[in-house]
């Protein structure tokens, strides 16, 4: 039993439990939080549930409209999606889950299956019980969504993908060797013990066009970024050119600005979609949203429209 994990996993519960209820926020003082991460947005709740095997933590916006459901990327967790979330609001439910090894969820296991982030998310909807909802995911979060879309395409009401992969990864490499594995595990537990402002002059260091409050979002996250995600293998994943042949729900890709050859190959790759679009969002590097934030919200409130 990984006892430091409960320990602070339990920690982490209470601090979830202290936010729930909570006023809103945007008149808070920012010399009155020094120190400490923002608070979710007043009115949104958390909760768990048990999906493919595991305890799954999500955030939800609540109210009786279409749902979305919001899947980060690696590293991150639910939270990172609240500045794209507060845009979205007024119109949706939004779910924000936190993947395994992330945020409050539970670690991921050496014998965890390529599938099993895509199955969690099944898992997920059908624990919630949700209708058709809109699936939206960001970089690991879009894989999984795709590969979820594939393999149930009755399922999701439309899917939205940020920054995927498109053209894959040169076979070979040393990322999957048992010393990389160990390099990137003391890595993530070295910001594990970073403290929230250490992480958040980092992220304005390495990142300043997100501004300070993406930051403030990020920072967090990394400290609740579980080491033994550095044994989840990439092997086994199909390419999307493979998911995106099976998938049927109308398709928004929102891909990292590209020119020349690569923005053909994306180009040719999203067009095996059967229903899909494919947006080079200008300006924009992997993290599109937090790049070029009011680009991104034109292309997908476009999307959101039509459906």
């Amino acid at each position: 039993m990984d006892l430091s994990r409960n320990i602070f996993g339990a920690m982490m519960v209470m601090g979830v439990l202290t936010y729930v209820g909570l006023p809103a926020t945007s008149a808070e003082d920012d010399s009155d939080r020094a120190g400490r991460p923002p608070a979710p947005p007043a009115g949104w709740t958390d909760g768990y549930v048990m999906a493919n095997g595991i305890r799954i933590h999500y955030w939800r916006t609540g109210g009786d409209k279409p749902v979305l459901v919001m899947a980060h990327g690696s590293s991150d967790d639910g939270l990172c999606w609240t500045n794209l979330a507060k845009e979205l609001v007024a119109d949706y439910d939004i779910i924000l889950p936190d993947a395994r090894g992330h945020g409050l969820s539970d670690p991921p296991k050496k014998s965890d299956t390529a599938d099993a982030q895509a199955e969690d998310l099944a898992g997920l909807i059908r624990a919630l019980k949700l209708d058709k909802p809109i699936m939206m995911g960001h970089s690991m979060g879009s894989s999984s969504v795709a590969w979820f879309a594939a393999m149930y395409p009755d399922i999701p009401g439309a899917v939205i993908l940020e920054d995927p992969r498109l053209i894959p990864r040169p076979p070979g490499g040393s990322r999957s060797s048992a010393a990389a594995q160990e390099k990137r595990r003391a890595q993530i537990l070295a910001r594990n013990n970073m403290t929230y402002e250490e992480l958040v002059a980092q992220c304005l260091k390495n990142s300043p066009q997100w501004g300070r409050s993406e930051c403030e979002y990020w920072a967090p996250s990394k400290r609740r970024h579980h080491p033994d995600t550095a044994f989840v293998s990439r092997s086994g994943r199909p390419p999307m050119s493979e998911l995106f042949a099976k998938i049927t729900a109308p398709t928004l890709i929102l891909k990292a600005d590209a020119q020349g050859d690569e923005r053909k190959k994306n180009e040719e790759v999203a067009r095996l979609l059967k229903n899909g679009k494919i947006v080079h969002v200008e300006g924009a590097r992997h993290n599109v949203r937090r790049d070029q934030k009011a680009r991104l919200l034109k292309a997908l409130k476009a999307f959101l429209a039509e459906l």
